[in-house]
């Protein structure tokens, strides 16, 4: 697929869609301030995917791609860098010795 081709299937296909992504991603993100950019990140995912070949269901991959960036999104959210913790105690990671009970 051309660039030029992309864009016409992007604006025939995806772009009418917007509607329905946005409803889809404020009903499942919390944070209303990261929906433009999460719909952005979306738009990005599926032209880069439909450059190297474009999907035959365009609104089942869109939505498909919307619900995995999300769940990229909170797996990320969960992840707590080592360098954050200043006290590994606050980690309340199980010691070898037993407690006081």
């Amino acid at each position: 697929m051309t660039a030029f081709d992309l864009k016409a299937w992007f604006i025939r296909e995806i772009l009418p869609l917007e509607a329905a992504l946005m409803q889809y991603l404020q009903h499942n993100w919390r944070n209303a301030a990261d929906i433009t950019d999460l719909r952005q990140d979306v738009y990005l995912r599926v032209c880069e995917a439909a450059a190297q070949e474009p999907p035959r269901h365009p609104r089942q991959f869109l939505f498909t791609t919307a619900r995995n960036l999300l769940i990229d999104r909170v797996r990320h959210a969960q992840i707590i860098p080592i360098e954050a913790v200043s006290d590994l105690e606050a980690l309340e990671v199980a010691k070898d010795e037993p407690g006081p009970e």
